[in-house]
């Protein structure tokens, strides 16, 4: 069950992680780092030198895809519980488990699951289509970046687990 709810898990948090850095003013052209080992997602989006308008499309196209998300696929309860996580935003990021915590709350069904990473998949071309050639293939290879530190971060977790 862990080895699903990862992969899920990390699509949620990559998509809250480019909604909300898009919000705040990015860093144009911020200088390329050889593997930080200490960045915010803020620090890496900005690696792709957004201009405004593409900021502003990103943030439309991942309200609609949200919006869809919530009104889709989440129960009535479970939409309680992310209205009353958006109120209190600063203090749940503060609380230990961060997202990762918050996002298991919620007991999400497989089913659930499933049609959130369908949504995704459906809004995936468009927000690609906003990027310029050479913004896709940064984003391309930050995306390999992060699915080489997520297994890593399962495999440290499983070695733990093990002892």
């Amino acid at each position: 069950m862990k080895i699903k709810l990862m992969p899920l898990l990390a699509g949620l948090i990559t998509l809250s992680a480019v909604a909300t850095p898009l919000l705040v003013k990015a860093q144009a052209n911020a200088p390329a780092q050889a593997q930080p080992t200490q960045t915010t997602r803020q620090g890496k989006w900005d690696k792709l030198g957004l201009s405004d308008a593409q900021k502003q499309q990103m943030r439309q196209i991942h309200e609609e895809m949200r919006t869809e998300i919530y009104k889709t696929v989440l129960t009535p309860q479970q939409q309680a519980q992310l209205d009353a996580a958006r109120q209190n935003r600063q203090a749940d990021q503060n609380r230990q488990g961060g997202k990762r915590g918050f996002m298991a709350s919620l007991n999400l069904t497989d089913a659930q699951k499933a049609k959130m990473k369908e949504i995704k998949e459906t809004y995936k071309p468009r927000l690609q289509a906003v990027l310029t050639p050479a913004q896709q293939q940064q984003m391309q290879q930050m995306r390999q970046q992060w699915q080489q530190q997520r297994q890593q971060r399962q495999q440290q977790g499983n070695s733990q687990n093990n002892q």
